[in-house]
């Protein structure tokens, strides 16, 4: 069966922008189930912030909560980078450059790396040079939402996916409601296991829901990539 998944998500639970985000981690579980996904990822920027009651919650509406983490990784020329760590615990926070993520990676064969938004400059955006660079760190690379059909970075980015056989993903980095079901991806899972949904992401077995935005659309949040 096809579910919907949206991977890449921040709640008013997040230390560092909660105070900009107007909703919960409850009122997402609840606006997503009406949206019928059944798979999102909470990834706050820097804290695990992942509760075992955030769990239940969502499943309890039928959703299976992955827990994340949106890291920001020092490279060796000391650019920040945001990197963002699925099925990962609250020993993630410890990690501040790539060789740590390396070492961590080797000790948690469970979890799976996305490149968020990569080929974007502001904030601290991979690039793409740092982003073929540790590719090797990478399951798989975000198809930004932040795009509109004139003005569109993913194009680079996908080439990158191909060249590299990586999944791109489609998310919302999600900071508004309003967007929760503009961006997201339609995995092929027979259950909602965390191990099987992201073998599925591997193994390409999803399709990107998504269109470009207005320009009237993208100004208002241009702040989601910093």
């Amino acid at each position: 069966m096809k579910v919907k998944a949206s991977l890449h998500i921040h709640t008013a639970e997040d230390v560092l922008e909660g105070r900009h985000i107007f909703y919960n981690i409850y009122q997402l579980i609840d606006a997503a189930k009406k949206l019928d996904f059944k798979i999102l990822a909470l990834t706050g920027h820097e804290h695990f912030i992942y509760r075992s009651e955030y769990g239940a919650y969502a499943k309890k509406n039928g959703i299976l909560l992955i827990p994340g983490i949106e890291l920001t990784v020092i490279s060796k020329s000391h650019k920040k980078n945001h990197v963002v760590v699925l099925n990962c615990g609250p020993d993630i926070e410890s990690i501040k450059t790539f060789p740590d993520l390396e070492n961590y990676k080797r000790n948690h064969l469970d979890i799976f790396i996305i490149a968020p938004h990569p080929n974007f400059h502001l904030g601290v955006s991979l690039g793409l040079k740092n982003l073929e660079k540790y590719i090797e760190l990478f399951d798989a690379i975000e198809h930004s939402w932040f795009y509109t059909k004139w003005f569109n970075l993913n194009i680079a980015v996908a080439k990158i996916a191909q060249k590299y056989h990586r999944p791109l993903v489609a998310t919302s980095d999600l900071h508004q409601l309003a967007y929760l079901d503009r961006d997201y991806a339609l995995i092929e899972s027979a259950d909602l296991d965390i191990k099987n949904v992201l073998s599925a992401l591997s193994q390409n077995n999803f399709v990107n829901v998504t269109k470009a935005k207005t320009w009237r659309e993208l100004l208002p949040d241009s702040l989601n990539l910093l």
